[in-house]
């Protein structure tokens, strides 16, 4: 066998294997042995036709590696296999979510007080009502005003409002 020929088998074994990554939960092991792979090619490259032919076998590697992933990442869900191998993303209802939302929207633009520090997420209190809250930003200690400004998913979405704002 030539050494043309045994470079090509050797850079196509290592695609077909990082392509399997794809389709069996491998952990991480086909990738390991496909890079492994695409490395000997690398130095079998420069052993057999010189600095030049690796260097440029380094680069193609190291552009090609990256756009093969972004494909198999963000293309290959898209395409028709791939609809039918990796399953859709569930669309929740208010159902699914498992708050009463509609209590929760009446407390929207009210003001409350924490009662737990909210990184992000803590109790308040509206009305004499604990409440599940995300703060919209940052932290909110415990004992800070707070106003409700709408809903994140089933929580109820607070920023901390100043003692001279609520008057």
């Amino acid at each position: 066998m030539s050494d043309g020929i045994f470079l090509i088998m050797l850079y196509a074994t290592a695609a077909v294997v990082l392509l399997l990554e794809i389709f069996i939960p491998s952990y991480g092991v086909l990738c390991i042995v496909g890079v492994g792979l695409l490395i000997g090619a690398i130095v079998k490259t420069f052993d057999y036709y010189g600095p030049i032919a690796g260097w440029l076998a380094i680069i193609g590697t190291v552009v090609t590696l990256p756009v093969g992933a972004y494909v198999a990442v963000k293309l290959w869900p898209h395409t028709k296999i791939g609809r039918l191998i990796v399953p859709p993303n569930p669309v929740y209802t208010e159902r699914d979510l498992g708050a009463d939302l509609d209590s929760l929207r009446a407390t929207v633009g009210q003001s409350g007080r924490s009662l737990s520090p909210l990184r992000p997420v803590g109790t308040c209190e509206f009305d004499g009502r604990r409440v599940q809250c995300v703060c919209e930003s940052g932290m909110i200690d415990a004992g800070k005003t707070v106003r409700a400004i709408g809903l994140k998913g089933r929580d109820l979405e607070v920023t901390e409002i100043s003692d001279a704002a609520t008057v």
